[in-house]
């Protein structure tokens, strides 16, 4: 099988030596794919590197399969869909144990080991999502990027409805690297050690996260106490001015009942990123975007940031023209949608329309919602 190794780094070279000092060998290297500069018109063991522009326009067609040899699977998993975004997906992932324990890359009949694996074969990995266990938060942010401080009453999500969700999620990816619970502010939630079991049963090696602003920690019930130790949940503590304020008080809790901590650095200013007119160049407005890798979840869908739906579900008070075409094109549903993973991983790694509604973003100083709330602090006059 001729094939092209995409990474002409030490994974690619390892590769080579292994091709190269096995007894036998069906495997012919053509060459590397990398599109790092310092490449261009180089080789490497007398193998020609091009970018891939170069192989899809040179070789795509004599090439009978590629093999990603990037250790960091998420990277690697992005390379794989730069070539299924040129229409070729003849395509193998090697598992990060190949790298770290120097496995061979050769059975012994001289082809690929079996955990080399075609992408047909395998599901993506979901690098991060988000999903609000309340929209309602204790702590109202002016200028919340959440619109957390527009809700006023107490209402939490299904539990029977996000199991399904989770399932349909599964389904299409084997992982979710990173899956934080938030809003809102999650500890407002009662049941919200229920949502942590049910992350950590469908996903058993995720990085579980509880994002908060800490001031009910102490608050917590027991359930949910005991939950966040079980699943080995680390909560993530937005160092607002008023968290600061008892953040001794927040630690103590965490450390007599054994909890896993991250506290963020102070938070001083929030940005706003909404545009008062539509913008034409969204791919540029994508490639600035803070949030474009934050996904979101929310009833059935996964979307490709937050603002996707709750742009579209204030847009009335924001005054905003939100078409829900634009919503359900940025969006999949995991119960009735036909998707797989790597079709959602393709949309989500390129720009994607919904940017239109941003600008560059705008700075301002932190504060708390203070009367009546004013659409005007998330626009901006561009």
């Amino acid at each position: 099988m001729k094939i092209a190794i995409y990474g002409a780094g030490n994974c690619g070279e390892y590769i080579i030596r292994e091709i190269k000092e096995a007894k036998k060998s069906n495997i012919e290297a053509m060459l590397f794919i990398d599109n790092n500069p310092i490449y261009k018109d180089k080789d490497k063991y007398g193998i020609p590197i091009v970018d891939l522009e170069g192989f899809i326009k040179c070789y795509c067609k004599t090439v009978e399969a590629v093999l990603i040899a990037v250790s960091d699977e998420l990277v690697a998993q992005e390379l794989a869909v730069s070539l299924l975004n040129k229409d070729y997906k003849n395509i193998y992932l090697i598992p990060e144990a190949l790298w770290t324990g120097k496995l061979p890359v050769l059975n012994s009949n001289g082809g690929l080991a079996v955990y080399i694996k075609h992408i047909s074969d395998m599901k993506p990995v979901l690098p991060y999502v988000e999903y609000h266990v309340s929209d309602f938060c204790n702590l109202k942010c002016r200028r919340c990027g959440h619109f957390s401080n527009l809700v006023t009453e107490k209402k939490f999500p299904d539990i029977i409805e996000f199991e399904n969700t989770l399932k349909g999620l599964q389904q299409k990816f084997r992982n979710v690297k990173s899956f934080r619970l938030m809003g809102g502010e999650p500890f407002v939630n009662p049941d919200l050690g229920l949502f942590i079991y049910k992350v950590r049963e469908f996903f058993p090696y995720a990085d579980i996260r509880v994002v908060s602003n800490g001031l009910i920690i102490p608050q917590a019930g027991q359930e949910t106490v005991e939950a966040i130790r079980k699943c080995g949940v680390i909560i993530d503590i937005s160092q607002y001015p008023p968290t600061r304020d008892m953040i001794e008080k927040i630690l103590q809790f965490s450390w007599d009942n054994n909890l896993k901590i991250q506290i963020e650095e102070k938070i001083t200013r929030f940005f706003i990123s909404m545009g008062a007119n539509i913008s034409e160049n969204y791919e540029e407005i994508y490639s600035k975007c803070m949030s474009r890798k934050c996904h979101f979840l929310r009833g059935e869908n996964l979307y490709a940031c937050p603002g996707v739906i709750l742009l579209f579900e204030n847009k009335e008070f924001l005054e905003i023209d939100v078409n829900k075409n634009d919503v359900i094109y940025n969006s999949f549903n995991l119960i009735s949608g036909n998707e797989d993973g790597w079709d959602i991983m393709k949309a989500f790694l390129s720009p994607f329309t919904f940017c239109k509604h941003c600008t560059d973003m705008e700075w301002h100083n932190w504060e708390p919602s203070k009367g009546k709330v004013d659409r005007k602090d998330w626009i901006i006059n561009n």
